[in-house]
């Protein structure tokens, strides 16, 4: 239920980025599916302001309430509460320290994680605990408490060798400063990988913002808040890492972090924002099942049929790439009557009896059974479990919704079933390479954007697709194994112009006491005679 109730989050939010005036009633609205995590994330907070306000420290104790998401299946009892915590009673015990602004830095000499406060040292070991599956080669995590709104903020760090960490602002609601942080690093990686093999010159970001408790971020003057102090935070980080839009977040929140800091992409198109990138979406998705088509030896996509699921912009943009490429039969489901209706009034006068839609209850994934050469789910994520993997009568599963798989373990089980999978991180792509290119201007038709449709570049979506299906045919590893083990060896790389540009700002933050508030910039002693001699 919550996972198809993100389709109708992700549709309105389409609808406030072509129509800026909707965003109150989009935050008025917007992640309707969170709402039991959210009380139970409420509960969980007032229970710790309760011990707070009574002890003015965390006692040492586990505590659970309810079916509370873990990352630790390792942890004991009697470990400390800061990382069970939800992320409010964690900003209390910050302000109660006096800490404004935190760090956790792997320190290359030590070869461990350093924390900027002692008070954060159970953080600290868990981060450096090598049972953790999720801090895996991360540069930085940065906290702030936001000065107007009191609102958690963080920047996660990945692999910096190839440039600035890029990455969306996530704002949705945690369970606890462990889920928090687990999201944030395992985000932040996959970005870096999706980056490395695009041959993006960025390394890995994720930005996170604790959705407040009793929905005061549809609140469009707390919500502004917020932005403003993102905006901030992204300042202070002295371009470390560079900001764009992901779930919970729309360009007009990012035109009000653009305010406040020059550290953002993604913003609106009418002040240099790269814009909605559904059409190159498409493309690129396109050209990723010509690949594994050509792979196969089964030729190209005239002739075939293909089940989409999902007709929001990159579903309209790959069913009309599919009829333009002699697609015999395209069959579209969504749980949005006018989603359905819109993409069939768009495409029926070119489809000519070729094209099939409907629309489906909340929840119905039977699409991943429909008889066809092809599935590309377009609309949300986990579809891929064990129980729907044997369904499938596709010989290709190419799809650009985040995260298709419920584990990555079960790419082996669409192997076992000759089931032909390009990892989503391959073609899905395209947004990040708009947003990431942003700062080097923009023209139509761009040949830095072109490029990754080229067959030979070796960054390319044709190219990076055929390279996987044989790395993973030769290794007898899974496709997902073989686009990590090439996208290890890309983020590797260092930066031709900027070698270790970011590593640097990230130490002279530390360096200058940026945890305790110091912004050198702020006192302008950059223009002091005694910098400049």
């Amino acid at each position: 239920m919550a996972l198809a109730s993100l389709k109708y989050v992700s549709r309105l939010h389409s609808c406030v980025k072509n129509c800026p005036g909707l965003s109150t009633i989009f935050n008025t609205y917007h992640l309707r599916e969170c709402d039991a995590v959210r009380n139970k994330c409420s509960s969980v907070c007032n229970f710790y302001r309760t011990v707070h306000r009574e002890t003015s420290i965390f006692k040492n104790e586990s505590f659970r309430t309810g079916k509370v998401h873990s990352y630790r299946k390792y942890s004991s009892e009697a470990e400390k509460s800061l990382l069970s915590a939800c992320p409010t009673a964690f900003v209390d015990f910050l302000k109660s320290k006096k800490i404004n602004r935190c760090f956790f830095v792997w320190n290359d000499s030590t070869k461990k994680v350093e924390a900027s406060h002692p008070e954060l040292k159970e953080i600290e070991d868990w981060l450096n605990d090598s049972e953790n599956p999720y801090f895996q080669q991360h540069e930085a995590v940065f906290l702030c408490v936001g000065m107007r709104s009191s609102c958690l903020l963080g920047a996660f760090l990945w692999r910096i060798n190839r440039g600035q960490a890029h990455g969306g602002i996530r704002m949705t609601p945690f369970t606890s400063v462990e889920h928090y942080l687990g999201e944030g690093l395992r985000l932040s990686k996959r970005l870096g990988v999706k980056s490395a093999l695009a041959g993006l010159w960025v390394g890995g970001g994720k930005g996170l913002i604790f959705e407040p408790k009793d929905r005061q971020h549809i609140q469009p003057e707390f919500r502004q808040k917020i932005f403003y102090d993102y905006g901030d935070f992204l300042s202070s980080l002295n371009g470390c890492f560079i900001a764009g839009m992901d779930t919970g977040v729309n360009t007009f929140d990012l035109f009000n972090i653009h305010t406040h800091s020059r550290w953002v992409v993604s913003g609106p198109e009418d002040i240099g924002g790269s814009g909605n990138a559904a059409a190159i979406l498409g493309k690129g998705l396109l050209c990723a099942m010509e690949a594994a088509l050509d792979y196969l030896g089964a030729g190209d996509l005239s002739g075939m049929r293909v089940a989409v699921q999902g007709a929001g912009g990159i579903g309209l943009a790959v069913t009309s790439g599919l009829l333009d490429r002699g697609a015999a039969h395209v069959y579209v489901t969504d749980t949005s009557k006018k989603s359905i209706g819109d993409l069939h009034d768009a495409l029926a006068s070119k489809a000519r009896g070729r094209l099939k839609v409907e629309k489906v209850n909340i929840g119905d994934n039977t699409i991943i059974g429909y008889d066809c050469d092809i599935f590309a789910p377009c609309a949300v994520g986990h579809v891929l479990t064990p129980e729907t993997i044997v369904d499938i009568k596709a010989k290709v599963v190419c799809g650009s919704a985040n995260a298709l798989l419920a584990s990555e373990g079960d790419a082996g089980l669409l192997a076992d079933r000759d089931v032909t999978y390009v990892p989503e991180f391959i073609p899905n792509r395209m947004a990040f390479v708009n947003a990431a290119n942003e700062h080097y201007g923009r023209m139509y038709r761009d040949p830095a954007i072109e490029r990754h449709f080229d067959k030979q570049w070796e960054h390319s979506i044709y190219y990076l697709t055929q390279q996987t299906l044989k790395m993973a045919a030769e290794k007898n590893i899974t496709v997902i194994e073989a686009a990590h083990e090439l996208a290890d060896a890309f983020s590797l790389q260092k930066h031709p112009l900027w070698p270790d540009r970011t590593k640097t700002i990230v130490q002279s933050l530390i360096a200058g006491q940026w945890h305790h508030g110091q912004d050198f910039w702020r006192k302008r002693r950059n223009f002091a005679k005694s910098d400049c001699s």
